[in-house]
């Protein structure tokens, strides 16, 4: 059976919708995967065929030859486009993931259950809805050459995302920062190409500050890496992805319990109590604010329990 699968945008997405492209695969299906960063993913995911997504003109003839096409809903363009394929009968191979809930939704769909994460959930997709038997969480990624966590010691932190607002201030990460090395850890900080102009002072505050040419690069750092500490991302999900330890700092607790990473050990370190979000009358403050409610002490401490968790015979 050919299926195409469409991910969302980021990074994160594509590692997640991997795992339900790996369980097509074993299945002896052939999956085909959609998603704008291919030149990035595919030597991380040897053997499966990625392509761009198509234009919204192009996506009904694009789509019509597969048997099946799942579709993760982002709420984008292109979604809402498949959505009224659907509707007007002119596309009935489709199949959407609701991360939340939505009118779209049909039978046969799929809604997540907000109280476990992604990487489980696109488990129980795959047994329950798409019918396919013995499901794991493996989505295919290529293990980099090297020493699983060679550098037990090493802490890669990323403290940027493609949002802004999803952000520990900088200055607590520096401060953080400062208190691991102190204790003898060997920090890391790891930023995209075009956020490095604006992160140069790490490298002279005595932190590593490596540069990686792709996403290959990059994975085979994390894998020799003890653990991995950061913002609700992408990368958080591919040190997961990579059996590395993860600190997810997040200042909405029920975004993060349904995102967060979890192909391996993890902790969520997040807002001490529920903060009030007032769209509405225009006052977000947990989404404004929350950065001064998650110190610098309770990340540090997130950390000890997560080392813990590590240290404990599984």
């Amino acid at each position: 059976m050919n299926v195409a699968i469409v991910c969302a945008q980021g990074l994160g997405d594509a590692l997640l919708m991997m795992i339900v492209a790996h369980q097509f695969k074993l299945s002896g299906h052939k999956p085909t995967v959609f998603h704008n960063y291919v030149k990035e993913l595919t030597p991380l995911f040897q053997g499966v065929c990625m392509l761009p997504y198509p234009s919204l003109d192009r996506l009904e003839e694009t789509l019509v030859p597969f048997e099946r096409v799942i579709i993760e809903n982002d709420h984008s363009k292109r979604a809402y486009h498949l959505f009224g394929l659907r509707e007007a009968k002119k596309l009935n191979n489709l199949l959407f993931f609701f991360p939340t809930a939505s009118p779209k939704f049909q039978e046969g769909d799929f809604l997540f259950d907000p109280r476990l994460p992604i990487v489980s959930n696109l488990c129980r997709a795959c047994q329950t809805t798409l019918q396919i038997q013995n499901i794991n969480k493996e989505n295919g990624i290529h293990i980099p050459k090297g020493t699983h966590r060679r550098f037990p010691k090493r802490i890669v932190i990323h403290p940027t995302s493609n949002d802004p607002k999803r952000n520990w201030f900088s200055s607590q990460f520096l401060s953080l920062a400062c208190r691991l090395q102190n204790e003898g850890y060997s920090v890391s900080f790891s930023v995209s190409p075009s956020e490095r102009t604006h992160w140069l002072h790490v490298e002279k505050q005595g932190f590593q500050f490596p540069s990686f040419s792709d996403l290959s690069e990059l994975s085979a750092y994390l894998y020799e890496s003890g653990f991995f500490i950061g913002n609700d991302s992408g990368i958080g999900h591919l040190a997961s992805n990579l059996g590395i330890p993860t600190l997810t700092i997040s200042g909405n607790p029920k975004r993060v319990r349904l995102w967060r990473p979890d192909w391996h050990i993890g902790h969520v370190v997040t807002l001490p109590f529920p903060l009030p979000n007032f769209k509405g009358l225009y006052l977000p403050i947990r989404e404004n604010f929350w950065q001064y409610f998650i110190s610098v002490s309770r990340t540090l401490n997130a950390f000890y329990k997560l080392r813990e968790s590590v240290c404990k015979p599984q």
